[in-house]
């Protein structure tokens, strides 16, 4: 069932009315307590669908007024139901959703570079920009849908790097003979390509819990969708190596996977990456044959210097040495990884 204007309407409807709940009564206790406001919006699961008896009622509150400092969310009780409300003030709300705009129009790199970096820039905090943006308002209109495709975009280019991350340290654990670690790196490469291939068709929703029960419902109406079919037959071999049985490598299918999506949602791009060192680093001897390399807020074994440019998504560079070594450098946070 595809997230549409009326879809989001019928899951904010449903939901309240499963709770006891109505627009008018939660109008009057939250400006009651928080203050009067331009929108009330109705954020998270229940736009999506998704709540369950446990979910909290979260809004954002919008107010005409300036506001300056750090937010803290009200927490309001109405009979069984916690609800939860924070707040913003147009004009932080107008400069986030330029601000978006920008990003969502910029290059990979870019994009990635300011998604990451979001939440150092604005006191309306990335998941709360997504929850604004898909947020229902207790007037029943949908104030900010007109933003969803920057958000896609954005969100889309994020979860293909991180999928593209993740699949470049699946090779490189496979290839340092990890039987663990890899596996979690697989996880979380077929999750995030998931999610990429959701908001390339403007399904966006941050919460990775969600990635997958998001994905079913996604695929009933959209099996026949390019990339689709590709994402489902992995579904298997990952789950089968999560339960410890013996699949042997999963990198390569997995890189395969990647350069499908990114063929349907990448816009041209394909996956790269490039690495980078964060800060200079000090070497240290450790053991004999081993030394330690000391960073800005880490310390690993590894070798100096480390790898940089542009690298191949099947392990490290020609002559880059053990691909263990550049594994730990990047779980240490000595390196990073950006669109090349």
């Amino acid at each position: 069932m595809a997230l549409t204007p009326e879809t989001r309407l019928s899951n904010a409807d449903a939901f309240l009315a499963s709770r006891a709940l109505t627009p008018e009564g939660l109008e009057r206790l939250l400006s009651g307590r928080t203050g009067a406001a331009r929108h009330f919006l109705l954020t998270s699961s229940p736009v999506h669908g998704l709540a369950n008896a446990t979910s909290d009622v979260d809004f954002i509150r919008v107010q005409s007024e300036p506001m300056t400092g750090a937010r803290m969310a009200t927490q309001l009780f109405e009979g069984a139901n916690h609800l939860e409300s924070v707040s913003f003030a147009e004009d932080e709300v107008h400069a986030a959703l330029a601000d978006l705009r920008t990003l969502a129009d910029a290059d990979p790199r870019q994009a990635v570079l300011g998604y990451r970096g979001w939440d150092k820039q604005h006191e309306l905090r990335r998941k709360y920009l997504e929850r604004m943006v898909n947020g229902v308002a207790l007037d029943r209109t949908l104030p900010y849908l007109d933003h969803l495709p920057e958000l896609a975009r954005l969100w889309k280019r994020s979860s293909l790097h991180t999928a593209t991350e993740q699949v470049l340290f699946l090779s490189l654990a496979e290839a340092a003979g990890e039987r663990r670690g890899r596996v979690g790196y697989a996880v979380n490469a077929l999750l995030y390509l998931m999610d990429a291939m959701l908001s390339h068709h403007l399904d966006v929703y941050s919460n990775r819990k969600w990635f997958l029960l998001r994905w079913t419902r996604f695929r009933k109406g959209h099996g026949d969708a390019p990339g689709v079919a590709a994402v489902d037959a992995l579904r298997a071999p990952v789950s089968e190596a999560l339960a410890g049985k013996d699949t042997g490598p999963l990198a390569p299918a997995l890189t395969a996977l990647l350069t499908e999506v990114h063929a349907v949602a990448g816009e041209g791009h394909p996956p790269t990456l490039t690495v980078e060192p964060v800060g200079d680093l000090v070497r240290r001897r450790f053991l004999p044959g081993a030394d330690l390399l000391l960073g800005a807020g880490t310390a690993f074994l590894g070798p100096d210097p480390l790898p940089t440019g542009a690298i191949p998504l099947t392990g490290p560079p020609d002559g880059a040495g053990d691909p263990a070594d550049l594994l730990r450098a990047a779980r240490a946070g000595a390196v990073t990884l950006l669109p090349a």
